[in-house]
């Protein structure tokens, strides 16, 4: 979310910029969203640790809204070539799958 004064947080519910990542008048936006503070929070929110991800996201009721498609998420994880983070996200969707529907999913 881009704020009028050219700040960004990761979420449009933040209107205090408690999850600021940068401001486009100091950096530009592919410089922020390819940052090692997004790269932080999107391996966060793969792995389900929300507490990570700064003090908004424990209290998401919304995780679903901006959830990407699983097949955008795989190829976010293969480019990071990272097989272990890859192997918890799977682990951790086949736990949600098998426990039925939920928020965040």
């Amino acid at each position: 979310m881009v704020h009028v004064d050219g700040n960004v947080t990761t979420c449009c519910l933040d209107e205090g910029l408690v999850n600021r990542i940068g401001n486009l008048r100091e950096t530009p936006l592919a410089a922020l969203w390819r940052g090692p503070l997004m790269q932080s929070w999107r391996r966060a929110h793969v792995e389900g640790r929300f507490e990570a991800s700064g003090p908004l996201c424990t209290r998401c009721t919304w995780r679903s809204a901006g959830a990407l498609p699983d097949e955008e998420v795989e190829a976010w994880l293969k480019a990071q070539n990272d097989p272990a983070l890859t192997a918890r996200w799977r682990a951790r969707r086949a736990a949600a799958a098998a426990s039925g529907p939920k928020e965040g999913r």
